[in-house]
C-alpha cells in the first residue's frame, strides 16, 4: 500500500519535474517459467501487490511473445533477432553443453555501451560459458553477478552436470540406450530372452557418466587496470537466491555514478526447485489450498515481488525514479509438465505414475500449454511497462509485441528517436527482426507489428516437449501451427484436473483475437489462410542458419574445484568442435503443399 501511495504521489507531480532531457535508466527484469495466471493483476491468488502496482498504473501487454524455452528466449532478448537466425531455434543450451551464442553478435548491453551507458546482467546467462568471450563481461556487460548455467538449488547454488564419457562413441551410447530400453520391453512382456549388448556396457559404474555438483556463483568485473576479477562467492551459499539479486541490483542503482545505466535482471524463480524461505511460505498455509509445489512456487513468486518492491523504493529514494523506466516480463510460460500426450491420442486418459508424468505448480490456464510448446500458454508472456516517462498510463495494450522488439524499443529511447547517434562503434550489426514499440506503449498510438515469427524447429524431441519437428507464425489474428504445437497440448489448471488435448492436427490455424485459448481448429475450412501462412513460413525458412547442435564433450578441463570455467579463446581445448552438423537445417516438410491437401488437413 505505501508504495502504491508514493507511486500515486509521483505520477501527479513527475509532469512538474524536469528530467526528461536526460538519458533515462533502463531496468529489465525477467521471471523464470512464470505462468501467465500467476500474478495478481491477473487474477491470480498469489500475492504480487508490487508487481500488481506497477503494472496497473504502467502499460499492461496483453500479447507479448517469448520462445518456448529459455536460452532462446535470451537468445532473441539479448540480439534482437529470431533464434532461426542465432542457430538457437532448436532449443536450449543443456547442462554438460559448451555451445553458445555467436561471438559475430551484436549484443543489447553492447548497444548501451555505445550509447554512454553503464550495464549490469545480474542473475541467469544461460547464453555460453565456453571461453570468457561467450560470457556477459565481455558481451556488453560491464559486470555481471550470478550463474552461467540454466538452473540451480536456490541456496546451495550448485547444479548437476553430465560430464561425457569420451570413451564411447555416440553409436556406442546410443547403442546402449536402445539395447537397455528393449530388453525392459521384453521383461514386462514376461520373457527371458535378453539381447546382446556391446562390451562396454559393462564397464564398471565409475567409467560411466556421472552427475556431481558444482558451484556456480560469481562476480565478474575488470578493475582498475582493466583485469578480469573472477570472484566466487562461496560467502553467500545458505542466502537465498532472489535475495542475493536484488540486493545486487539495489547495490548498483546505490553505487550507479553519473552515467545512466542498463540493468539486465534475471531472477531463477519461479523455476525449480521450488524453494522459498518460510516466511514468505507461511503467508500460504491458510491463503491457499495446493499441494506443497505450488505453495513453494507462489512463495517464490512473493520474494520476487517483494524485491522488486525494494528496487522500485530504492529508485524513489535516490532521486531517480522519474527517469527510469522498468519492463517486466518472464522468458516462457509455466513449467506445467504433462511431457507425454497419451492423453490426447487416448481422448482423456488422466496422467499416472505408469507413464511418469510431472504435474509441475504453474499455471497458464486459461491458455493452453505450457513450457516447451507453442500454444499460447508456451509462449505468450506475463508483461509490462511502468515509467512516469510513459505519456498514456495505466491501460492494457493489445498490440502484438515479441521479445526481440525490446532491442529496437530501447535504443529508440536513448536516441531520442534515433535523432542522437550513437557515442562509440563497438562492433558490427547483423540484421536485426527488432521493431520498435516505444510510440504504441507510450503514447497509446497502433503498434507497427502485425506479425512474427514463432519459430521454426528442425529437430523435434525436445525434452519434456514437442517429439517431431514443428514451426508456428502469427499474422494478425490468424496463428499457424505445423507438425503439432506441444505437448504439453492440454489446458492445465493447478485445482483441477487437467482438461486434455482434443488431439493434435498436423496443420493447426486459430484466430487468438476471439478464440486465445486454442480451442477452435480452423484450418480446414481456411485453406487460403494456410496457404498464405505457409508461404511466409517458407519466406523465413530461406533465411534460417544452421542450428548450433548440441554435442556434450568432456568437461573435465572447464572445471576447477567443481567449478565451470571458461578457458581463453585462443586456447588449443577450443579448437574442439562441439557443433553437431544439422543435416536436416532446411526442413521442408509442409512448405509445399497443394491447395487439395490443406483442404484435407
Amino acid at each position: 500500500m505505501l508504495l502504491n501511495l508514493i507511486i500515486l504521489i509521483l505520477t501527479i507531480i513527475s509532469p512538474l519535474i524536469s528530467s526528461h532531457h536526460q538519458s533515462p535508466n533502463i531496468i529489465f527484469i525477467f521471471a523464470d517459467d512464470l505462468g501467465n495466471a500467476d500474478v495478481g493483476y491477473m487474477g491470480s491468488e498469489i500475492l504480487t501487490p508490487n508487481i500488481d502496482t506497477l503494472a496497473h498504473s504502467g502499460v499492461i501487454l496483453n500479447q507479448h511473445y517469448v520462445q518456448p524455452q529459455c536460452s532462446p528466449s535470451r537468445a532473441a532478448f539479448v540480439t534482437g533477432r529470431y533464434p532461426i537466425h542465432t542457430g538457437f531455434h532448436n532449443g536450449n543450451i543443456m547442462q554438460g553443453e559448451l555451445w553458445g551464442l555467436g561471438l559475430e553478435e551484436f549484443l543489447i548491453g553492447e548497444m548501451f555501451q555505445e550509447y554512454g551507458y553503464k550495464t549490469h546482467a545480474i542473475g541467469k546467462w544461460h547464453l555460453g560459458w565456453r571461453t570468457w568471450r561467450h560470457t556477459p563481461i565481455h558481451r556488453g556487460f560491464d559486470s555481471f553477478f550470478g550463474f552461467y548455467f540454466c538452473a540451480h538449488d536456490h541456496y546451495q547454488y550448485t547444479c548437476g552436470l553430465r560430464n561425457g564419457d569420451r570413451n564411447k562413441t555416440s553409436t556406442e551410447n546410443r547403442t546402449e540406450r536402445r539395447m537397455r530400453k528393449y530388453n525392459k520391453k521384453l521383461v514386462r512382456q514376461g520373457l527371458s530372452i535378453r539381447q546382446p549388448i556391446p562390451d562396454n556396457y559393462f564397464k564398471s559404474k565409475k567409467d560411466k557418466s556421472t552427475s556431481q555438483k558444482y558451484f556456480d556463483l560469481r562476480e565478474n568485473y575488470f578493475d582498475e587496470k582493466h583485469r578480469l576479477v573472477d570472484k566466487l562467492r562461496h560467502d553467500l551459499k545458505g542466502e537465498y537466491s532472489a535475495n542475493v539479486f536484488t540486493d545486487a541490483a539495489i547495490e548498483k542503482i546505490k553505487n550507479r555514478g553519473e552515467d545512466p545505466f542498463f540493468m539486465y535482471l534475471s531472477y531463477m524463480n519461479v523455476h525449480s526447485p521450488y524453494q522459498a524461505p518460510d516466511h514468505y511460505l507461511d503467508r500460504y498455509t491458510s491463503h491457499m489450498k495446493a499441494n506443497k509445489d505450488r505453495k513453494s512456487y507462489a512463495a517464490m513468486m512473493s520474494s520476487m515481488d517483494e524485491g522488486i518492491g525494494n528496487i522500485t523504493k530504492t529508485l524513489i529514494s535516490e532521486g531517480i525514479y522519474n527517469n527510469t523506466i522498468i519492463v517486466f516480463a518472464s522468458d516462457n510460460g509455466a513449467n506445467v509438465g504433462y511431457c507425454k500426450d497419451t492423453e490426447a491420442v487416448e481422448g482423456g486418459v488422466v496422467f499416472n505414475k505408469r507413464n511418469k508424468q510431472r504435474i509441475e505448480p504453474g499455471s497458464n490456464y486459461p491458455l493452453r500449454g505450457g513450457k516447451r510448446s507453442i500454444f499460447e500458454g508456451g509462449i505468450r508472456s506475463v508483461a509490462f511497462v511502468h515509467s512516469p516517462l510513459l505519456q498514456v498510463q495505466g491501460r492494457t495494450s493489445n498490440d502484438l509485441i515479441h521479445v526481440v522488439d525490446w532491442f529496437a524499443t530501447f535504443e529508440d529511447i536513448i536516441s531520442d528517436g534515433y535523432r542522437k547517434p550513437p557515442l562509440y562503434h563497438i562492433k558490427n550489426r547483423l540484421p536485426s527482426d527488432s521493431i520498435s514499440a516505444w510510440r504504441a506503449i507510450s503514447k497509446g498510438l497502433p503498434g507497427r507489428r502485425k506479425k512474427f515469427l514463432i519459430n521454426i524447429n528442425t529437430k523435434g524431441a525436445v525434452k519434456c516437449g514437442p517429439n517431431a519437428p514443428f514451426k508456428g507464425i502469427r499474422k494478425n489474428q490468424w496463428k499457424l501451427i505445423v507438425g503439432g504445437g506441444g505437448p504439453p497440448a492440454g489446458w492445465y489448471n493447478p485445482y483441477s484436473a487437467p482438461i486434455p488435448s482434443p488431439g493434435m492436427k498436423y496443420i493447426e490455424l486459430y484466430n487468438i483475437e476471439i478464440d486465445p485459448s486454442e480451442t477452435l481448429n480452423l484450418a480446414p475450412s481456411n485453406p487460403s489462410i494456410v496457404l498464405d501462412l505457409l508461404r511466409e513460413l517458407k519466406q523465413y525458412k530461406e533465411t534460417m542458419v544452421p542450428s548450433i547442435r548440441r554435442k556434450k564433450i568432456d568437461l573435465t578441463p572447464y572445471l576447477q574445484n567443481m567449478t565451470p570455467t571458461p578457458i581463453e579463446i585462443t586456447d588449443p581445448r577450443n579448437s574442439e568442435s562441439f557443433f553437431v552438423e544439422d543435416k536436416d537445417n532446411l526442413n521442408n516438410i509442409a512448405f509445399d503443399f497443394e491447395y487439395s491437401e490443406v483442404t484435407d488437413a
